[in-house]
């Protein structure tokens, strides 16, 4: 019975820690690549699991400054977590950089 539990303790300590730390970024490329999920670690523990570019819009990706303010506060945050960068005009370089790869 205690071995049960104690499998049971890891368990469940083995799923919060991975749903505190581990998070889902929505990718979307280009018609040739299409869209999918990158799997990553994030910069702080949160609840939340899912993430997507609040500046991204289908194909395209408003920038920073034509955001209204609570797009700019998501994306902020989207960023802290994601990208563990608090500069948005470096989030949108690192962004940028990134999918030219």
């Amino acid at each position: 019975m205690a071995k049960k539990f104690t499998f049971l303790l890891i368990g469940i300590a083995l799923f919060l820690g991975a749903w505190l730390f581990l998070g889902l970024d929505r990718y979307v490329g280009d018609h040739e690549v299409g869209s999918g999920w990158n799997l990553f670690i994030k910069a702080k523990p949160t609840f939340q699991l899912i993430f997507k570019n609040p500046a991204q819009y289908t194909l395209d990706r408003d920038s920073f400054d034509s955001l209204d303010h609570a797009r700019k506060i998501q994306f902020l945050e989207y960023c802290g977590i994601r990208h563990r960068i608090r500069d948005p005009y470096l989030c949108e370089e690192y962004i940028e950089g990134i999918r030219i790869k």
